[in-house]
């Protein structure tokens, strides 16, 4: 079955080579991010994830969720996906176990690049999967396998756990509760998760004593606020997972410190609807920093140029406009760096506006619009619900959107000194308005929800195709990003 499933996921068998890299980080396409036509919106740009007509037909939705460690620092991911789990989702030569490889062979190869250096990887594995030996298609130094609660502690499933605990895999047991008959299970657990939303302190403090004569991480899933953090971070907990990390402590009163209120100051330059080449290039030769890191940028392997740029003028004439912009304003972002968690902020916003600008983009492309929608908002095209938003509002939407956790400082204050559109505004502080249902879109691509990503895509006249293509664009490019930004 092992072997069958290798075969058609086009994976080696004994050569090491466990995973596939993604086409969109292969180099294929490179140097067409110099262009103002996004990476990630043609069939070239996108993830081996985002493909048709191969072992799985449709396309499959892949995200991933942090995880942190009690210092703050990312101490890996969680991989999300869409099972395969209906007959339109497959071919009919390819039986689901097949299916759910691939989309975990895929999702894998698109989130790999952006692991840092010792960061995990979790992946879900049901009962058939386990017992096919699908694990063994990931890396053991990567993967964490999370047997999912409705495994059951048979004699099978046990002795597979412990021969991929031997070869180096770390075994996650997911929703622990304090279930009765866990015993073996949780004996060969590396890491035991615990949902801790809306349950009573007095039982995750008895089902963490349980736990704690066990050599076993504890994780904390579903932490949404930073006060759940300190409770389960007393509690014994060292690893968590959930959204507590984009919902901050306000400041009230506080005021920006002098650089960075320069730095909101760019920003204005930058989010201004008619900023021009002129005025951004100004920005770039005024700040050392800025012209060193361009170059950097413009020179990496990335771009594939066939000569080094060395003029400030040419590789801004090769990035365009729009890019230029796009680039100038992450960096100003990331120099709001105030820490680890600070960093997966920026990051995240940096993957929101790319994936919120694929999405307009390809829409656009589906209603016919692109001329327009560069120029402006286009209007809605037939089956879809609502006008597309020009692309370049709808990015900065997404790297508006953390500003707030960033700098743990309301955003109608800090808004006040970035010149949006009244429509962004009322979107980023109310959730309201025409670019409210956007920024839903984001989110709940974010945590998993994956019916309501189909049907909020389905309303902006976004295929599954589309959605997946955007994240998979907008991960690559967030990577690349980050990987040269310094």
């Amino acid at each position: 079955m092992l072997r069958r499933m290798r075969s058609l996921l086009g994976l080696a068998d004994d050569d090491g080579q466990s995973f596939r890299a993604p086409s969109a980080a292969s180099g294929q396409g490179a140097g067409t991010s110099a262009s103002d036509v996004p990476r990630g919106t043609s069939a070239q740009g996108a993830s081996t994830t985002v493909r048709e007509g191969t072992a799985c037909g449709p396309v499959l939705l892949v995200a991933r969720q942090p995880v942190f460690d009690a210092s703050g620092e990312v101490w890996g991911y969680e991989l999300l996906f869409r099972h395969p789990d209906s007959p339109e989702c497959c071919s009919g030569d390819v039986d689901a176990s097949v299916a759910t490889a691939s989309v975990i062979a895929d999702g894998f190869a698109m989130a790999r690049p952006a692991l840092g250096q010792g960061q995990r990887l979790l992946v879900n594995f049901a009962e058939d999967m386990l017992l096919a030996g699908t694990p063994r298609i990931l890396p053991a130094d990567v993967c964490g396998v999370e047997v999912l609660e409705t495994v059951p502690a048979t004699e099978d499933v046990l002795r597979v756990l412990s021969d991929l605990k031997s070869e180096g895999y770390l075994v996650v047991v997911d929703d622990y509760a304090g279930q009765p008959g866990m015993d073996a299970l949780l004996d060969l657990a590396d890491i035991v998760k615990i949902d801790v939303l809306g349950r009573p302190l007095t039982e995750l403090a008895r089902d963490v004593a349980g736990l704690r004569p066990r050599q076993c991480l504890l994780l904390a899933e579903k932490v949404e606020d930073l006060a759940t953090h300190r409770q389960c971070e007393a509690l014994g907990f060292s690893l968590f997972q959930g959204f507590f990390f984009s919902r901050p402590e306000l400041v009230h009163g506080r005021r920006l410190d002098s650089s960075q209120a320069a730095k909101m100051r760019l920003l204005a330059t930058l989010a201004r609807e008619d900023v021009n080449i002129k005025a951004a290039t100004e920005v770039v030769r005024s700040d050392a920093a800025l012209s060193y890191k361009l170059l950097r940028y413009i020179n990496s392997v990335h771009f594939g140029l066939p000569v080094k740029v060395t003029s400030i003028q040419h590789g801004i004439s090769l990035l365009g406009t729009r890019n230029l912009v796009q680039w100038l304003c992450v960096t100003v972002l990331s120099e709001f760096d105030t820490g680890p968690m600070a960093r997966e902020l920026i990051a995240v916003s940096a993957l929101r506006a790319k994936f919120l600008e694929l999405c307009a983009t390809r829409a656009l492309l589906r209603a016919g619009q692109v001329g327009a929608g560069q120029a402006g908002a286009g209007q809605a095209g037939a089956g879809q619900a609502r006008p597309v938003p020009q692309s370049g509002a709808l990015f900065m939407l997404g790297l508006f959107s953390l500003l707030e956790p960033l700098l743990c400082l309301p955003l109608a204050e800090l808004l006040r000194s970035l010149p949006l559109v009244d429509d962004l505004t009322e979107a980023l502080t109310a959730h309201t308005g025409p670019f409210a249902p956007w920024l839903e879109l984001m989110e709940h691509y974010e945590r998993g929800r994956w019916d309501d990503v189909l049907s909020s895509g389905e309303a902006m006249g976004l295929t599954q195709a589309d959605l997946a293509m955007a994240y998979a664009g907008a991960l690559e490019w967030t990577t690349f990003f980050h990987d040269n930004r310094e």
